[in-house]
């Protein structure tokens, strides 16, 4: 029984792995707004932390977040350097728009309250915690920090 338990998890964290690289892939190749690509890799990115969260035996649990980010890595920076020029080119005023626009998403209250349980959870694996930190920097540079990122 536990054999199949452990085949099961096994499935079903590979069904994760792949539904995340095909929407963070067809994301980072999309002629998207650079805001929406930004929104999906968050969403994508809260979606992956519940997930990783589950997890009670942390060797499995650093396993998957490992394979998230081995797959994952190249959409999302991608999708971060877009956003980041996106950014870099809005007047003080459009800023300041997208913040109070980003302040009202819906993803905002889970990241806030995943974010630092993942950070906590990883603090001993660099990878991990710099990859969270570009996720949530990639918001707008000042909500990252107050998210504690």
């Amino acid at each position: 029984m536990l054999l199949t338990l452990n085949g099961c998890a096994a499935w079903q964290q590979n069904k994760w792995l792949k539904a995340h690289r095909q929407n963070l892939t067809r994301l980072a190749n999309s002629n998207l707004p650079a805001e929406q690509k930004l929104d999906g890799l968050i969403n994508d990115y809260v979606s992956f932390m519940r997930q990783d969260l589950k997890f009670v035996n942390p060797v499995k649990g650093i396993k998957y977040v490992q394979k998230y980010h081995d797959q994952n890595e190249a959409a999302m920076e991608k999708i971060l350097r877009e956003s980041q020029a996106w950014q870099g080119k809005l007047s003080l005023v459009d800023n300041l728009d997208l913040g109070l626009r980003t302040a009202k998403k819906p993803y905002i209250n889970e990241l806030i309250d995943l974010g630092p349980k993942f950070k906590r959870k990883y603090k001993q694996y660099a990878f991990v915690a710099k990859m969270a930190g570009k996720i949530s920097g990639g918001l707008i540079g000042f909500i990252g920090k107050d998210l504690g990122f």
